[in-house]
């Protein structure tokens, strides 16, 4: 699947740092490490396996890197590292599919796609103050500690997220729980799935407008909200505030209320 046709996927622009150039190909380890601005961006964009990211103190960013053959050959799959002048894009390239694009590592995107048994599961500690992006096909996202905006995007897998600042996550096949780690919200929200749930934890004081829509399933919540139309749930937290949009075709919603 290519992952510049996913429609859930948003072009950002990358972030700045001070090292560039692809690793050699096949290196089962990969380790990398950066000085990324505030307010500057990392995309982190991978096809099979996992990618789990946390916070820390100070400028410094490292992304390191687990390869797995599972009966394929980890040489095959390159991890190229793109720097520009927002940002830094680090991504797995796997081998180019017959008859598709050639795959690439592009600031903002880039085309991936192909049929390969290889993972690479990504490790990430970045500032809370640097815009993320993470990406895969098959793979579950975690991402803890966001102080920017961010976007987590995958197909099949589940995505855990926790963050004071704008958000949007979407997956096709699993869950997403998205946890507000701020007294309030500074931006918008957008959680989707198509099978699976989405929960997002926000604090009683918090001030934002929700709209939840299932398809085929329930909504339930610690908030006052009302079933307006079939399969449509609108309410407004404290005095409202900016919007949170959660929404599922096969599954349920729930909106908690953290403390």
């Amino acid at each position: 699947m290519a992952l510049s046709a996913l429609p859930f996927l948003l072009l950002l622009p990358a972030a700045c740092s001070d090292d560039d150039g692809p690793t050699g190909p096949g290196q089962p380890e990969f380790d990398w490490s950066g000085t990324i601005e505030a307010g500057d961006q990392l995309d982190v964009r991978g096809v099979n396996g996992s990618i789990v990211a946390t916070t820390v103190a100070g400028r410094s960013v490292t992304v390191s890197a687990q390869v797995r053959g599972n009966g394929g050959d980890p040489a095959s799959v390159d991890i190229q590292v793109v720097t520009h002048g927002d940002g830094v894009t680090i991504c797995a390239i796997y081998p180019d599919a017959p008859g598709e694009p050639p795959n690439r590592c592009e600031p903002g995107g880039g085309e991936q796609n192909g049929d390969s048994p290889v993972t690479v599961d990504f490790m990430v500690e970045l500032p809370a103050d640097v815009r993320y992006t993470a990406v895969a096909v098959n793979g579950d996202l975690d991402a803890t500690g966001l102080g920017r905006p961010a976007t987590l995007v995958t197909v099949n897998g589940s995505v855990v997220a926790s963050t004071a600042s704008l958000l949007t996550v979407a997956t096709v096949n699993g869950s997403v729980d998205a946890t507000l780690a701020a007294a309030e919200l500074d931006g918008p929200w957008s959680l989707a799935t198509v099978n699976g749930s989405v929960t997002a934890r926000l604090p009683a004081t918090a001030d934002a407008t929700v709209t939840g829509t299932v398809v085929s399933g329930t909504m339930v919540s610690d908030f006052p909200i009302t079933e307006t139309a079939p399969g449509v749930w609108n309410g407004t937290l404290g005095s409202g505030g900016p919007s949170v949009a959660m929404s599922v075709v096969n599954g349920s919603l729930a909106l908690v209320r953290t403390f």
